[in-house]
């Protein structure tokens, strides 16, 4: 056999192993992919003698040369991701050596490049596709190394023809195994970071329709259409709901509307009320949901509504914004865990719900100055003789789910209209039948906002979790009570909108595929040290029965558990916490100053957990802390108004919130 050859062919293979690993991980540009493949197949079945050889430098240099001016202008110009570029000349230069005549001594310049190209998918979230790619890697290289090391013998000693047998593939696979259970222990065992170690998680956010600042009636129908692609994996660690198909995953709620066009205000004023109402005067348990979230074009965490408390599984930043509407600071793909109110209160709590707080009535009254006045006397008509706001709401949400739901979008801008749908077409997709709730009742003085999500979703039996897609985004209406909050009413026809929704995704082996995407992720990926801290106690607790019962049975003495091994992991774990805790994206002086106060407060004794709002902060602090809370006050004001309000704050302001900073850090450690 040809040792040369066989060798060459099996560096190439590890080439395009590293290949497949880097596009499993962070995607291509698919020219240069499609180029490198074919580049490397070919190198497989032709080698050019030395002289072609040769010449072929001539080519590979001037291209290596311009790869690398892309690169620096990516690093110092456009200051846009570098690795891509350098993983294109990687492949050209594993090209370029692929196709060396086989008298060139270039094994180690192959495999250098090949796990270059391995490494360098590891800077983001690799899938399912990278693990197969490492595995076939490792055994390649295995392979490679060993047919390596017989062909420089063989030339040693100048021997022609070495009979490889089934020996050798046995060896390899064995030596393979050895390397991937070492692979797995340092995995567990080495300290955590959250990210790829260049901090990118996944390559590209996913394009969302729905949630942007701004969304037309015309626009949100197409957008909307079968679209399979995975937005949230959900688990129930408590139980799964009984109506699944009925979940609304609450995203992003909208206040301000000018006939087709749905938008948010920019500066809606704070309150911390409905937060406390939803967790003492809404009723049944509380619903665990464990989130498993794609990464998205817009940073919205959903969640069943009313959600009164998320914590972070990975590292984002929970953040609680005004509207009600919880959003995160951070990258990568969310992981978290909401906590949500099982059931709405019951009808005659809300038919009493007439007095109280209510927003400020500019932004959640607001209607079109261009309304056809048809609607107001509309919703007149179907509420007259009702006397409270939520038999009103349930009166025009009973008569709009007589109309029919259809995706199809109207043909002209005329028919866009909420007038046209109310009094001419009868028919339109969710949007349509929120936003005309949503006017209806604005007009007969009710506060309402319009709200998009997703409804439902279909449950993975090979992964006991929920899978909603894309194709489950739905639009519903939100209803404000005095005492209660914001209480969903939904009039898009039942079941209308999720019909096709299974058949939209699912082709054969869509959930088995799915459940070990999910897998993957959550074992791996997001695999924290939590989980690792988790996973030694359960080792440290097996040793220690063990030897309990060892000495049990014996009657010689038997020293301790020897915890050596464990203390030196945990130390090594800590010391890779702190370390990976100092990096991090610079934050903004506000942000750094408002979380600065979160953790004196944590570190002063009170109870501070993620999904802790701003505002509920400052009321903890002034009852734990008195005498802090005016600082502690003013720090939250200053960043409330540079973080939602989109206020620029002046160097005044920021010595202002220096100062409070200080003053509420002295005043945390008093206590009483």
């Amino acid at each position: 056999m040809n040792l040369r050859l066989l060798h060459r062919r099996l560096a190439v293979f590890m080439g395009l192993a590293g290949l497949v690993a880097f596009a499993g991980g962070a995607g291509f540009e698919p020219l240069s992919a499609i180029l490198a493949a074919i580049a490397l197949t070919t190198a497989l079945f032709w080698h050019p003698d030395p002289e072609l050889s040769h010449r072929m430098e001539r080519i590979w240099l001037p291209l290596a040369t311009l790869l690398v001016i892309r690169a620096l202008v990516h690093v110092f110009v456009t200051q846009d991701d570098v690795v891509i570029p350098v993983v294109d000349l990687l492949l050209l230069l594993m090209t370029a050596e692929a196709l060396r005549s086989l008298d060139a001594p270039n094994d180690i310049r192959l495999y250098a490049l090949s796990f270059a190209l391995v490494l360098a998918a590891t800077a983001y979230r690799p899938g399912i596709i990278f693990l197969i790619a490492f595995v076939t890697y490792v055994v390649l290289a295995t392979l490679a190394l060993m047919v390596g090391h017989l062909r420089r013998r063989a030339e040693a000693h100048k021997i022609r023809d070495v009979p490889l047998g089934k020996g050798l593939i046995w060896t390899t696979g064995a030596l393979s195994g050895v390397i991937l259970m070492v692979a797995t222990l340092v995995f567990v065992t080495f300290p955590r970071v959250s990210q790829g170690w260049a901090g990118r998680g996944e390559t590209l956010a996913s394009s969302i329709a729905g949630f942007a600042d701004e969304i037309s009636l015309g626009q949100f129908g197409s957008t909307i259409l079968a679209n399979p692609e995975i937005v949230l994996r959900v688990e129930f660690p408590e139980g799964v709901p009984e109506d699944v198909p009925a979940l609304h995953w609450r995203g992003r709620s909208y206040d301000r509307f000018d006939g087709v066009r749905w938008t948010r205000s920019g500066r809606v004023p704070p309150s911390s009320a409905p937060s406390a109402w939803y967790r003492e005067r809404w009723g049944g348990t509380v619903i665990e949901q464990k989130i498993f979230a794609a990464p998205l074009d817009v940073r919205i965490l959903f969640a069943l509504h009313p959600a009164i408390g998320i914590d972070s599984d990975s590292g984002i930043q929970p953040l609680f914004d005004n509207t009600g509407d919880y959003v995160y600071w951070g990258s990568g793909a969310p992981a978290y865990t909401a906590f949500s109110r099982s059931n709405p209160p019951p009808p005659d709590s809300l038919r009493a719900a007439e007095r109280g707080y209510t927003p400020a009535d500019r932004f959640f009254l607001q209607t079109p100055s261009s309304l056809d006045p048809r609607i107001a006397a509309l919703a007149d008509s179907l509420t007259a003789g009702l006397e409270t706001r939520y038999d009103k709401a349930v009166a025009i949400q009973r008569w709009l789910q007589n109309f029919t739901y259809t995706r199809d979008l109207p043909a002209t801008a005329r028919e866009t209209t909420l007038e046209h749908f109310l009094f001419e077409r009868q028919a339109g997709h969710c949007e349509y039948f929120s936003s005309a709730m949503a006017i209806m009742l604005r007009t007969l003085g009710i506060q309402t906002r319009n709200v998009n999500g997703f409804l439902g979703g279909d449950w993975s039996q090979f992964g006991d979790y929920l899978v909603v897609t894309q194709n489950s985004a739905h639009s519903w209406v939100e209803v404000w009570f005095p005492n209660y909050g914001w209480v969903t009413f939904d009039p898009t026809p039942a079941g209308a909108a999720s019909t096709d929704q299974l058949a939209a995704w699912f082709w054969p082996g869509q959930l088995v595929f799915d459940g070990l995407q999910h897998r993957w992720k959550k074992w791996v990926l997001d695999y924290g040290a939590d989980d690792q801290n988790g996973l030694l106690s359960q080792w440290s607790d097996f040793f220690q029965r063990r030897d309990m019962q060892e000495a049990a049975s014996s009657t010689e003495p038997r020293s301790g558990p020897n915890l050596f091994g464990v203390t030196l992991i945990l130390v090594l774990l800590a010391a890779g916490l702190y370390w990976a805790r100092r990096g991090g994206a610079a934050r903004p002086p506000e942000t750094h100053a408002y979380l600065a106060l979160r953790h004196s407060c944590a570190r002063a004794g009170l109870t501070i957990t993620p999904g802790l709002t701003p505002l509920a902060l400052v009321a903890r602090v002034r009852i734990e802390r008195a005498a802090a809370g005016r600082a502690a006050e003013r720090v939250v004001d200053l960043y409330l108004r540079a973080r939602y309000g989109h206020e620029a704050l002046g160097e005044s302001d920021l010595r202002e919130m220096t100062e409070a900073l200080g003053a509420a850090r002295k005043l945390l450690r008093v206590r009483g």
